[in-house]
């Protein structure tokens, strides 16, 4: 509330029928407006005589089409309203039909639920906080050059993500305002700078492509009172909110589609290469070993050609599935590309035992997983449904084979390859060079 103001004390909104959560949508729009809610439509028009008063008469009703009288019920309210009350339908797409068919008994609007902020202040003329000051344009609070420069970067750490954001223009509207506290609350985010609100002297709402999805709570000033331009502005950023947290949320679907192997679901070749690259260089700094595991399935275009793509599609999802189920929960299992996957062991924390090596450590997940597939039921295989697949793998460890992520990955490629040429169903270990070859042309593998 602006100092020196008071609101309507009188006014009060009525919600009949409410078809969810609509009461609720109308308190968070309207605090300074009483909502009352009645759940039969009889009990509506009784509460137009009692709960209202003397009070500026508005109802909210829910349409239920499947109810015969719906007309009779819209002529009953606006008697028991009167021509000046304000009476707006509000329906589920379904019962838009039955909506339209009743305006002409006495309603005065319709929307669809659930209604966007704009819609009810279209239909139901009701004030919002403020909102009965006469603001124009021309009385915008001045915005500082200081003020600007902070909003661009906000705009440039939005990668970052929703509660940063959200903080970084608590902070930047506090200083605006010159208020005492500020609360921006959000579906993903909470962010308040100063003492807890309490009762807000300004709320405005944020939306998301028409949906309510937070709002901002401004405490009073100790000063002077808030000003006409200070409630424009406080619009302005309600707008500009909702426009930071939807793009935040469109980033992160495009870096998790960017990053993410669309059948498996599994990290793809772009997010190893970043997960080894940033895993080596922790692993240089704690002295700590990691090991790069590349295999393949044995004849998989045998059984993509024989099976039809949509069994090979579930080989890949399958066996993507179950050597993550085999890992430590810090391990990363990716899908390199075709049928080749790549894992990378690291250690989280110290060894527990003084003088235990990579990749020793790690054949028991080898041997889990290979026990695993071979186990596992592939339905769309047919005959060859269990105990038929295999894998051949090639395993290189930092620091002894490789010191960057590209080099590790072609240093277990080359024992992959060395492990097909050899018949299959293996998985080889490089090892020590045994001759003069360049450093270039990598270690000999070593079967285990």
């Amino acid at each position: 509330m602006l100092p020196g103001l008071t609101a309507d004390s009188g006014r009060r909104l009525l919600v009949i029928n409410d078809p969810g959560r609509l009461a609720e949508i109308a308190r968070n729009r309207y605090p300074d407006v009483e909502v009352i809610t009645r759940a039969t439509y009889l009990a509506g028009i009784a509460a137009c005589g009692t709960a209202f008063g003397e009070g500026t008469r508005s109802v909210l009703l829910g349409v239920d089409p499947a109810f015969p009288r719906l007309g009779a019920v819209v002529s009953g309210l606006r008697r028991a309203i009167g021509p000046r009350g304000r009476m707006v339908l509000c329906c589920r797409p379904s019962g838009e039909t039955a909506a339209r068919h009743a305006l002409p008994a006495g309603a005065d609007d319709y929307i669809i639920y659930p209604p966007t902020g704009h819609d009810l202040d279209e239909t139901l003329k009701l004030p919002r906080p403020g909102r009965w000051l006469d603001v124009s344009p021309g009385r915008l609070s001045h915005i500082a050059p200081a003020e600007l420069s902070t909003l661009a970067q906000i705009l440039s750490e939005m990668d970052r993500g929703p509660q940063h954001v959200l903080e970084r223009m608590a902070g930047l509207l506090r200083d605006s305002l010159q208020c005492a506290s500020l609360t921006i609350v959000a579906e993903s985010a909470r962010a308040e700078i100063g003492p807890s609100v309490g009762r807000p002297v300004l709320v405005e709402t944020i939306e998301v492509a028409g949906r309510n999805v937070g709002q901002i709570l401004v405490g009073p000033r100790e000063a002077f009172p808030y000003e006409s331009g200070d409630l424009e502005k406080l619009r302005h950023y309600g707008r500009v909110i909702g426009h930071l947290l939807d793009a935040c949320e469109r980033r992160r679907c495009l870096e998790r589609l960017a990053l993410t192997d669309e059948l498996t679901g599994l990290p793809n070749r772009r997010q190893l290469i970043q997960t080894l690259d940033a895993t080596l260089q922790q692993a240089a700094r704690d002295h700590t070993n990691v090991t790069l595991l590349m295999f393949d399935i044995d004849d998989f275009k045998h059984y993509n050609d024989r099976y039809g793509h949509a069994a090979g599609d579930e080989i890949l999802r399958e066996a993507g599935r179950l050597f993550r189920r085999c890992c430590r929960q810090h391990d990363v299992v990716a899908r390199y590309g075709g049928d080749e996957f790549a894992v990378v062991f690291w250690e989280a924390e110290e060894p527990r035992v003084a003088g235990s090596k990579h990749p020793t450590d790690v054949l028991s997940v080898l041997r889990r997983f290979r026990k695993e597939l071979e186990t596992h039921d592939f339905p769309l295989l047919g005959p060859e449904a269990k105990g038929v697949l295999t894998i051949s793998g090639g395993l290189a460890s930092f620091p002894w084979d490789a010191q960057r992520a590209v080099d590790l990955i072609e240093q277990a490629d080359r024992a992959l390859l060395r492990a097909k040429r050899d018949g299959k169903n293996r998985i080889y270990l490089v090892g020590p060079q045994e001759s003069a070859a360049e450093p270039s042309q990598g270690a000999d593998p070593r079967p285990f």
